[in-house]
Order: structure tokens, then C-alpha cells, then sequence
């Protein structure tokens, strides 16, 4: 009796960026740092079993709630995020309830390329991930028709396909897919005009999220002119400007700018002065300036008027 097929595959890449990866970080605010646990217990149950997908029901719930020690509720709240921020695809997991995602379809059809049949369903396949053989063995040399038998059509039609595709290489500026676009968009329109350049990979991550949310490049560009004008009418150095991995992370482009101008400042007194009065400006007394008054002074009283009204004078 033959040994039946594996379909899963043995190891698959984790990136060291991981825990930066904005939809990561959404999930874990969201569901605390089980979160993590779990979204690895589910990788690797997806790898292991069907390679690229994995069916989820009360049971697989139970299932995962049980071996990890963590509530069934924490499972599926884990679950339904990581769909909603796109960690999984949201609409093949509402339709089918499958967990699957483009990036763990492209790591299982690298990882099983010696495999006879690593194809995928084709309900669950996504687009950009393409379910026919490279007809190129591990050594480089071609697969028999034996192990990998094509009709003289099919034939016919890859090499047509295989010679759309050599010609698109000539243009290396036209990008390959949905995330190239995105990131080339995000580069050219987005980050060249940011007055803070810092964390290009994590600010491109929050960008993508925000796009994945349905936010338009108009609208974020808008913003951010809005933004700099706003960081230059009130004299905001770099040192206090976001970075445009917050600025995107916190929805920046839902803010609302106070454009108007700041009031000048204005310039402290050198101090209280002294007015002199008339009567006194010339050194005389008040008696002097008004001889109907009914009280005259001595002379000591002059005295002391007088050196007052010297003092007075010389802090003119």
C-alpha cells in the first residue's frame, strides 16, 4: 500500500520584522500579547497540515484554545482581527472560513516546488499566485513530461505567456504587482514630499495598512501638504514634526489643522519708568509752580525735594 501524499511542508520563513508589521502591531493592541502565541500556533498548523490553508470551525477553535491554555473567546477574537487588518483574507474567510493569505500561498509554493502537485484550490487561490509548475527541476534541468505532463495547448499557451512575461521584464519600471504598485506609489508620492524621512520599512507598512483600509492616495497626500503647512506657520522643527509612521498609524489624515496664524509675541518693557512731573523737570518745587498753595517748605524739606528730583533726573 503506498504511503499517502504529505501535503504540508515541514518549516516555513517567519520575517525578523514580524512584530513590526503594522497588522502585527493592530492585532496585539487589540488582543494583548496572546495574540502572538496564537497567530504562530495557526501558521504552523496551516503549513503542516494543507501548506497553504486551513479550515476553521467550533472544533479547530477548541482545538487551538485548548493546547495553547487560552480562552476559545481570545482564539476567535485573535482570529476575526487578523482577518479584518488583512493577516488573513477577509473575504475568502467569510465565504469558505478558510485562514489563507497571498504571502502564506506564495511561502507554501516556494517551499513544496518539488513537490508533483503543489497546486492550489482554486476557490482558495489569490491572485498573483500562480498554480503551474516553472517545468525546472532543483538542479536546474527540465521535468519530464512524465512527472509533469502538459498538452500540446497548454504547452503552446505557456511559452505564448512565458514570452509576455520576458517581454514585461524589459520595463523595470512597470511594477509586477498590487504591493509593488503600493510601494512605488508610496515612495514617489508619498514619502519624497514627508518633512520626516525616518523608518522607511515601518512607514511603508503603515501605509499599506491604510490603503488596505481604503484610504486614497489623493487623501493622505492632501493631508500632508496640509500638514507641512501647518508645521511651518507655527515654526515646528523636526525634532516635535511626527514621523510618518505615527503620523499614518494615528489616521493623520482624519486630523483637522488650526491654520490660524499665532499671535506676534511681544517685547518686554525695559522696566517701570518714572514720569517727572512738570512742576519738577526743571528743579523747581511744587510751592514754586503754585504760590497760592497756603504751605511753604523749610529748608530741609527743600533739600530733600531737590535731591529726589536729581535722582529722577538722572535716571533719564
Amino acid at each position: 500500500m503506498a504511503r499517502p501524499i504529505k501535503k504540508g511542508i515541514n518549516y516555513f520563513n517567519l520575517d525578523v520584522t514580524f512584530f513590526h508589521d503594522i497588522k502585527i502591531r493592530k492585532i496585539r493592541n487589540a488582543c494583548g500579547n496572546q495574540s502572538i502565541a496564537i497567530l504562530i500556533y495557526l501558521l504552523c498548523n496551516i503549513y503542516e497540515d494543507e501548506g497553504y490553508y486551513m479550515r476553521w470551525d467550533e472544533d479547530i477553535r477548541f482545538l487551538v484554545a485548548d493546547d495553547l491554555g487560552a480562552k476559545e473567546s481570545a482564539v476567535q477574537d485573535v482570529v476575526d482581527k487578523a482577518s479584518a487588518v488583512g493577516f488573513f483574507d477577509n473575504e475568502l474567510f467569510k465565504q469558505y472560513h478558510v485562514l489563507t493569505s497571498k504571502r502564506i500561498q506564495e511561502n507554501y509554493q516556494l517551499a513544496a516546488k518539488q513537490k508533483k502537485d503543489h497546486s492550489i484550490d482554486p476557490r482558495y487561490q489569490l491572485p498573483k499566485v500562480s498554480n503551474v509548475d516553472n517545468a525546472v527541476s532543483k538542479d536546474g534541468n527540465p521535468v519530464s513530461s512524465h512527472d509533469n505532463p502538459v498538452s500540446k495547448s497548454e504547452s503552446t499557451h505557456n511559452r505564448s505567456d512565458q514570452s509576455k512575461s520576458d517581454n514585461n521584464k524589459t520595463d523595470k519600471t512597470k511594477p509586477r504587482d498590487l504591493r509593488d504598485r503600493i510601494q512605488q506609489e508610496f515612495t514617489e508620492r508619498v514619502w519624497s514630499i514627508y518633512p520626516k524621512k525616518r523608518d522607511f520599512q515601518r512607514a511603508y507598512d503603515a501605509y499599506y495598512a491604510a490603503k488596505v483600509e481604503g484610504v486614497s492616495l489623493e487623501t493622505i497626500v492632501a493631508k500632508i501638504n496640509e500638514y507641512k503647512a501647518y508645521l511651518k506657520l507655527h515654526g515646528t522643527g523636526e525634532y516635535y514634526t511626527k514621523s510618518l509612521e505615527n503620523w499614518l498609524g494615528g489616521r493623520g489624515w482624519m486630523d483637522e489643522y488650526d491654520m490660524t496664524p499665532p499671535k506676534p509675541k511681544g517685547k518686554s518693557g525695559a522696566g517701570r519708568k518714572e514720569i517727572i512731573p512738570k512742576w519738577a523737570q526743571n528743579g523747581a518745587s511744587q510751592t514754586d509752580s503754585n504760590p497760592k498753595s497756603g504751605k511753604s517748605l523749610t529748608d530741609e524739606q527743600r533739600k530733600q525735594l531737590a535731591e529726589r528730583v536729581n535722582k529722577l533726573v538722572s535716571k533719564e
